[in-house]
């Protein structure tokens, strides 16, 4: 089989392989389509503590059952299945209270084991068990179906933050994770979605998509504090999420939101300099709440699968190129320059 193996940084080379052998706890899914993740991006520009190269990555991706071990049960061969690729012990403290994000023992596809820039990828029986693998109904495209995991990391954290009618709120960063927040934003009753980037061109993909009310260019735009005072009578949003993982965009948000607001930090921030530069003394006297996002449930991952069936999330309308597994260095550089939202490697 073709695979695209990370060596380090910038060095993602295509190689044939062996098709991983089945034993009686895996299942093998022959992959039909693969998304880059900005998090493949940031460890293709900057590496990972975790991963041993050489490695294939990939996590976001759907495809068909073509093998099942013996002690496999809840998948059959010709199944259509979209896989999360994180995996819970399903027994730790956090496991027992439906953190499953939080495991002390998460394992991933791409990770700890080898990902979906492959044209075969081999997973744990695990992953049914704890309910972190999901049926394609015959009518989505494995495109979409590849999309559930950018969409629940966005579910978690707009559920986190605890979104609800009437909000008004601000989201920094308008790459695909930053269209998905104000997506289910919408379906869970903000009225006001404002969307900010520093350049223009993905808040033009925006604007095209019709994702927000309001578009503001960190770059063009002037003052951002006097343009959401301005939309908000002078309060300010009542949630900001930082979609983004620009510590000045933390600083700005503890500055805009409205007292008693929600701060959201999405993202991590820089490995070498992860310490914020935030105004205690504006989170105590407005009493404002700074809240975070990891991971996902599999309640979560199964839920955003069925917001993507269903239409309700509009998938098709992040991905703007597919490429052939062979191009996947191309599909990188795209997302590097900001020129594409979701990337689609296809393998036929």
């Amino acid at each position: 089989m073709k695979a695209a193996v990370y060596y380090g940084l910038g060095d993602i080379r295509i190689e044939e392989q062996e098709i991983p052998k089945t034993g009686p706890d895996d299942y093998l899914v022959k992959v039909k389509a693969s998304a880059i993740c900005g998090s493949d991006l940031r460890t293709y520009q900057h590496g990972h503590a975790k991963i041993q190269n050489p490695q294939v990555l990939g996590h976001e991706f759907a495809g068909e059952v073509v093998e099942a071990g013996s002690q496999v049960k809840g998948v059959q061969v010709g199944e259509r299945v979209s896989v999360h690729p994180g995996i819970p012990c399903g027994h730790c403290y956090y496991c027992d209270r439906g953190l499953q994000n939080l495991c002390e023992d998460r394992k991933n596809l791409g990770i700890h084991y080898p990902g979906s820039f492959a044209e075969y990828i081999k997973i744990p029986k695990k992953t049914l068990e704890v309910g972190t693998c999901v049926k394609i109904p015959e009518h989505v495209p494995y495109e979409i179906a590849a999309l559930g995991d950018p969409v629940v990391s966005a579910l978690n954290g707009e559920e986190t933050i605890d979104t609800r009618l009437g909000d008004t709120i601000l989201i920094l960063g308008c790459g695909p994770i930053g269209m998905l927040h104000a997506m289910i934003a919408r379906l869970k009753g903000a009225s006001t979605i404002i969307l900010v980037n520093r350049s223009k061109g993905r808040l033009e993909m925006a604007k095209e998509r019709k994702i927000a009310d309001y578009y503001f260019c960190l770059e063009t735009d002037g003052n951002l504090k006097e343009f959401v005072h301005k939309i908000t009578g002078g309060m300010g949003p009542n949630k900001v999420v930082v979609a983004n993982t620009s510590k000045v965009s933390a600083k700005q948000a503890v500055e805009i939101v409205a007292k008693g607001g929600v701060v959201q930090l999405f993202a991590g921030f820089p490995k070498e300099s992860p310490v914020l530069d935030i105004d205690g003394n504006l989170i105590h006297y407005r009493q404002l709440t700074v809240s975070s996002s990891y991971g996902s449930t599999p309640r979560q991952f199964q839920l955003a699968e069925q917001l993507l069936f269903d239409g309700k999330i509009n998938g098709k309308s992040l991905i703007t190129h597919h490429l052939p597994l062979e191009e996947i260095n191309k599909g990188f550089e795209l997302m590097k320059n900001a020129e594409a939202l979701k990337v689609i490697l296809t393998y036929e």
